[in-house]
């Protein structure tokens, strides 16, 4: 992998747009929860989510780049990330309650609240070490649809080993980028998917 490619993997899939192509993948499911949704009404939902996840939050952080509070879109320390962190846990737990009062229950929801208490660990985790936000939403996505699967008994092996080989390759941008070690890949991936997999069965 080079590294131009290592970059074009790690923006196309930017932790904040997990959301967003959560909702999709879910979409095309056609589980129980998603088909209770009207099909005209369901993209729209998708559009709600990517303003609220992605399009808020990067402007807020293109913002405090602008005002020098933060180095770069890729706030590459451990102190740049807070005060980022702490708005996308805001806009996520934000997304969650507007979609509750919309009367939009079970996976979706499930998946916005379980999100934000990941942003909220790896808040916590940040002050130690330089956990990689990249694999804790990809292992979150991963952690859902595994949980899911078993909860629900539905066959999802093909995406579930599909999305495993897709966290392999951003896992190899990441590290040939350097913005990470590979103790911080594994611990991102492990919070993500034990975590999200756990709420399957504790709630």
């Amino acid at each position: 992998m080079t590294t131009l490619s290592a970059k074009i993997v790690s923006t196309i899939f930017h932790p904040l747009l997990v959301p967003t192509y959560a909702l999709l993948l879910l979409m095309n499911l056609n589980t129980h929860s998603i088909l209770s949704i009207p099909e005209n009404y369901r993209y729209i939902v998708v559009g709600f989510v990517f303003i609220f996840t992605f399009l808020i939050p990067t402007l807020i952080i293109l913002i405090t780049v602008r005002l020098g509070k933060v180095g770069s879109l890729q706030m590459e320390t451990q102190r740049e990330r807070v005060f980022p962190l702490l708005m996308v846990a805001v806009l996520f737990y934000a997304t969650y309650y507007m979609l509750k009062q919309a009367s939009m229950s079970g996976l979706i929801t499930f998946f916005m609240v379980g999100s934000t208490m990941l942003v909220l660990i790896t808040l916590l985790i940040n002050y130690a070490t330089k956990i990689s936000l990249h694999m804790t939403a990809w292992g979150g996505l991963l952690g859902t649809l595994f949980g899911f699967a078993i909860r629900f008994q539905y066959n999802l092996t093909l995406v579930i080993f599909s999305l495993i080989l897709l966290i392999g390759i951003i896992a190899a941008a990441r590290l040939k980028l350097n913005a990470h070690k590979p103790f911080q890949i594994y611990l991102g991936f492990l919070l993500g998917s034990i975590g999200m997999s756990c709420l399957f069965f504790l709630v």
